[in-house]
């Protein structure tokens, strides 16, 4: 896996995009909380993935799914810069849908407890908010981590 990590990220997108078809169409009101958590495991990793995409662009090993600070240690230590792992990490630090995705993988990767309503609103693209417990919040941000993936490659492309 080590040096296709973009099929493997391409992989996780097409997943997160069944698991996000069949919560809205297929699932019963039992099955939906699963398909919801799914559809966040796929998103994650394809996201996580596109961090190895990088990292083997500036020829760094790749042995698993890294975070981020991985990523920009990786390639820090090499003496590298990595435009693409500066502009992730702006996303991740910032109200955006990254940020948004992230915290809400955090949640539910938690052991159970009483939330408010409040904690299911989760604000993405600054002023607008999306809610992460409906199937239409994912829509907009699985768009938005293909763009991701995208510019990613596009800009590795260049050099």
């Amino acid at each position: 896996m080590t040096n296709n990590w973009q099929g493997y990220t391409n992989k996780m997108l097409f997943h997160s995009r069944l698991l996000l078809d069949a919560w809205e169409e297929e699932a019963d009101d039992l099955a939906k909380p699963a398909f919801r958590e799914a559809c966040l495991n796929a998103m994650v990793q394809a996201y996580r993935s596109l961090l190895a995409e990088i990292m083997t662009n500036y020829r760094l090993p790749v042995n698993q799914l890294p975070s981020l600070d991985e990523a920009i240690n990786s390639v820090h230590l090499k003496g590298e810069v990595s435009t693409e792992l500066q502009f992730i990490e702006r996303l991740e630090q910032h109200d955006s849908w990254l940020s948004a995705l992230l915290k809400s993988h955090q949640d539910c990767s938690m052991p159970i407890q009483r939330k408010s309503v409040d904690k299911n609103e989760i604000p993405l693209f600054n002023a607008d908010s999306v809610r992460f417990d409906q199937p239409e919040g994912f829509h907009s941000v699985l768009e938005s981590l293909k763009e991701l993936v995208t510019y990613s490659r596009n800009f590795s492309l260049e050099w």
